[in-house]
């Protein structure tokens, strides 16, 4: 037999642990996510009070969006 038929193990199983080993970090974020900030304006928006402004930090109001930059959730 030829030395590439006696390995034993499979070069397309290491590369598919090393692949989702990175996928895991990459999906598995460590702190406030884009996510986060905009369905906690979002939720400060339909509790009726203002919010901060997920793209420039200004004032958001339900109506109208932000008050200085325009950024609209809906």
């Amino acid at each position: 037999m030829s030395p590439a038929a006696t390995t034993t193990g499979s070069p397309r199983l290491a590369i598919d642990a090393t692949t989702e080993r990175s996928a895991m970090r990459l999906f598995d974020p460590h702190g406030v996510t884009l996510e986060d900030v905009v369905l906690g304006a979002w939720e400060d928006l339909v509790a009726g009070g203002p919010a901060e402004c997920p793209v420039c930090g200004g004032r958001m109001r339900t109506a109208g969006g932000c008050d200085s930059c325009g950024a609209d959730l809906s």
